[in-house]
């Protein structure tokens, strides 16, 4: 890889025919309907490596056709030459700079764009292409590549959503460096649409978990046993945060203490972050968690113990700690409150809220022990959890994940007569249309005239 400003070899594609390399050594195309790895194998022979400026046109139709050469102008912008004088004022409004940028990407999509990156540089690396900057036609390869891949039972292991994610990442890292985007080339754009029409399927959505579903699921836990209890109050939470408070599982894992209100009309507000439908957190979130009609199916009753079961882990001395966490647990009771909703006080007050420490942490346990952390679980962690629990209450997991809880708000309520305003308003919805989708999807009969017909 170069340095920004430096010249670059690059590789020259010419042809006389659509969707054939023709070599300038060698005159026998190569099909790009060909399997990948005789591609790949034919790959150093057919091309032409050309050393020398490149021209700052922007021009990116790099494929040459019908008898044309053409190149890919991948220029960096050159070096900036500082004036000793302001030299140090600049540096420091750069590192500001710099900071600002970390914060374009939401941490998720930030993680994403870097794993699809290490994938794309492995693969220049096996095969001996540039990845920085990279050549369309190296895209349009890993492309290629990405959709050969299967998993154990022979189903596509990128889908189509990655390969996009993915291609998103290439072309992340080449602006962010500088470079022009490889993949926004009509040869990459063409390729991933007859990849799209070819798997054209149905969208794949999670099932939704109802009401009775989450109280069964609850409901099977071991809440007053030690220390199995310990995972199952934590558990309950995330739970119903997925389904009270409609939160994705990115959103509940990283929920702070903070965020958290106690409020002694409405049960508890959840102040929720930068979301995936507002990125700038334009507009504060105040999600709800209301009291429940029983301590069965009250969410500020699990926030409660768990965070009581949090407070006892900051207890210094171990067995002190063991024996105040046994203490709680013992003292379940499926139909208590302790919440405060009945009047008196619940176990947790407005001072267990004031840290700026995770909501959602990890917990490790054995046959004797169990224990908090301090650092918090990953949405990933709350997928499997959710799958790990279904399956202890005898239901079958594989058509459900964490979004099954928030997909269940929506068709519970539905069900229930709120209306798409109402919806909208407790799952952070922008538009009509995303709430309508689940309509379809799990409640047809919704707002649908053939509950008219007198049948």
């Amino acid at each position: 890889m170069g340095s920004p400003g430096t010249h670059y070899p690059h590789v020259i594609l010419s042809g006389t025919e659509r969707g054939s390399c023709y070599s300038s050594r060698h005159a026998t195309p190569v099909s790009f309907h060909a399997p990948i790895r005789a591609i790949i194998r034919n790959l150093r022979s057919n091309v032409a490596l050309v050393s020398g400026p490149v021209g700052n046109t922007g021009d990116m139709s790099a494929i040459a056709g019908n008898g044309r050469r053409s190149q890919l102008a991948a220029v960096a912008e050159p070096p900036l030459i500082l004036d000793p004088e302001i030299d140090e004022e600049l540096e420091e409004l750069e590192a500001i700079s710099r900071g600002l940028e970390e914060h374009t990407l939401s941490a998720n999509t930030r993680r994403a764009y870097e794993k699809a990156w290490r994938s794309f540089t492995w693969f220049c690396d096996l095969h001996s292409l540039e990845a920085l900057p990279a050549h369309p036609e190296a895209v349009r390869w890993y492309v290629a590549w990405m959709s050969t891949q299967t998993d154990e039972w022979g189903l596509p292991r990128f889908a189509t959503a990655t390969i996009r994610q993915h291609l998103a990442g290439v072309a992340n890292r080449h602006v962010k460096d500088g470079y022009l985007d490889p993949t926004g080339h009509k040869a990459v754009s063409d390729l991933v649409r007859g990849l799209a029409k070819l798997r054209a399927t149905r969208p794949v959505r999670k099932r939704p978990l109802l009401l009775d579903d989450v109280t069964r699921i609850i409901g099977t836990m071991d809440h007053d046993v030690y220390p199995n209890g310990v995972s199952a109050a934590r558990d309950a939470v995330a739970l119903w945060l997925g389904f009270a408070g409609a939160l994705r599982r990115s959103e509940a894992a990283g929920l702070q203490l903070k965020d958290l209100e106690l409020h002694p009309k409405d049960g508890i507000h959840v102040h929720v972050g930068a979301s995936k439908a507002d990125q700038e957190n334009a507009e504060a979130d105040v999600v709800v968690l209301p009291f429940g009609s029983t301590a069965m199916t009250c969410a500020p009753c699990a926030v409660h113990r768990w965070v009581a079961l949090v407070g006892i882990a900051q207890e210094a001395d171990a067995s002190q700690r063991r024996r105040r966490t046994m203490r709680q647990l013992f003292a379940y009771q499926l139909d208590d409150h302790v919440c405060g909703s009945e009047g008196g006080y619940g176990l947790i007050s407005s001072a267990d809220l004031a840290s700026l420490t995770p909501l959602m942490r990890a917990t490790y346990r054995n046959r004797y022990d169990a224990r908090i952390h301090k650092v918090s679980v990953s949405g990933d962690a709350l997928h499997s959890m959710l799958l790990v629990r279904m399956a202890e209450a005898g239901m079958d997991p594989s058509a459900y994940g964490f979004h099954s809880l928030r997909a269940g708000h929506v068709t519970q309520a539905r069900r229930n007569g709120a209306t798409t305003e109402e919806i909208m308003r407790a799952g952070r919805w922008r538009r009509a249309e995303t709430v309508n989708i689940y309509d379809r999807e799990y409640n047809p009969a919704a707002r649908n005239s053939v509950t008219r017909l007198g049948l």
